[in-house]
């Protein structure tokens, strides 16, 4: 409980200046406590390392922490998921984005367990709370990159696996409501 609590604590102060892209601008921090969340509910019986990694998985991409300092607050067990599941932002967001999907099958069920997580919580935002400026369009290309990134994933989960397909059927369901109410 202890680490756990130090990896929301880390994240937090981390992700203290950063809001969501949604409408509501949520504070960051939300989303990774979904994630660990969305881990929990799934597969209880999940090691705290895994669910540490959870709630940190953004801090090298988005906040600058590195996995040795990650190691040397947590461990490296921690460390070497989080930086497994990190974009390397020197890379244009088309390449980052196609690295998710070719890395995928090669990453440890550990780091598998938190992408699919992450991409649960993702495409749930796309009913939630749409990143402003994003049209249908984009949102079913999200959901379509998600779909690919998860593939090599589901084994890990049947739960998650389950919540992300039914959250990717609601997005495109209602996106078709959308335009047959238009």
């Amino acid at each position: 409980m202890q680490l756990l609590l130090k990896s929301v604590d880390f994240a937090a102060r981390a992700h203290r200046d950063q809001r969501r892209k949604g409408p509501a601008q949520e504070p960051y921090i939300n989303h990774p406590i979904e994630v660990s969340r969305l881990i929990v509910e799934c597969e209880p019986d999940t090691h705290v390392d895994i669910l540490c990694a959870a709630i940190l998985h953004d801090v090298i991409e988005d906040c600058g922490a590195t996995r040795d300092e990650i190691a040397a607050c947590f461990n490296d067990a921690v460390a070497d998921i989080v930086l497994e599941v990190s974009d390397d932002k020197a890379l244009p967001r088309d390449e980052r984005k196609a690295m998710q999907i070719e890395t995928a099958p090669h990453l440890s069920d550990a780091a598998k367990l938190v992408r699919l997580a992450d991409k649960v919580a993702n495409v749930g935002a796309m009913l939630t709370d749409i990143p402003v400026g994003w049209d249908e369009r984009q949102i079913l290309g999200y959901v379509h990159w998600a779909e690919a990134v998860v593939a090599p994933c589901r084994a890990v989960s049947n739960g998650l696996s389950d919540r992300f397909d039914a959250i990717a059927r609601d997005v495109r369901a209602f996106h078709q409501q959308e335009k047959a109410e238009v």
